[in-house]
């Protein structure tokens, strides 16, 4: 399949922790790209309840338990979170999202089985073909790379977009060194537990 006709979901998620085991997603934004474009208009968020609300992560993601009070648990978007990420996923260390992803899923019967890209594998894979050292992998330190203000840092939607803008950069240099298929981009790009260490709250 060649690039412009895949459909991408760029994927942020806000949790109580990160330990896939024991935490919970307490929030969730998708934002599409669908022929190098960014579809707004299509964007999905959510705060999803947690049972082990953790207060000390509160100082990372800004959302209050009163924040969640009244909103959906995991079973009741569950449907809707199928439905958005129906795509290869995208993310900065995608393999966080796509492992807490999974976990819920599977609690609830459900085995979710999705292509991903990491944003950080591309930028590695671009300073490779350029010659140029790797630059500051974090997503502030690739945001400064593409000239992109950091704004509302570490609300999903708004890092759900940084990310969705990154790549349509990425995708932009990918095409210049002529590659064009699904097939070439996953094997560059296909999300490995080693970004992990680029993973900043």
């Amino acid at each position: 399949m060649n690039l412009e006709d895949a459909v991408f979901c760029c994927v942020d998620l806000e949790t109580t922790g990160l330990d896939v085991n024991k935490d919970k997603i307490i929030a969730l934004a998708c934002i599409p790209i669908r022929r190098g474009k960014i579809i707004v208009r299509e964007a999905y968020y959510t705060l999803i309840k947690s049972e082990n609300y953790r207060i000390e992560s509160m100082k990372y993601h800004g959302i209050s338990e009163r924040d969640l009070e009244k909103t959906p648990v995991f079973e009741e978007v569950a449907g809707e979170i199928l439905k958005r990420t129906d795509g290869i996923l995208i993310g900065h260390t995608i393999e966080f999202d796509y492992g807490f992803l999974r976990k819920h899923f599977k609690k609830i019967g459900i085995r979710l089985k999705r292509e991903t890209v990491d944003i950080v594998l591309i930028e590695q894979w671009l300073a490779e073909k350029s010659g140029r050292p790797a630059s500051d992998l974090t997503l502030d330190g690739i945001m400064k790379n593409y000239g992109l203000k950091s704004y509302y840092r570490h609300n999903a939607f708004a890092d759900a977009f940084f990310t969705a803008q990154i790549f349509q950069f990425e995708l932009s240099e990918i095409s210049r060194l002529g590659l064009n298929r699904v097939d070439q981009l996953i094997r560059i790009a296909g999300s490995s537990p080693k970004t992990w260490r680029f993973f900043t709250l």
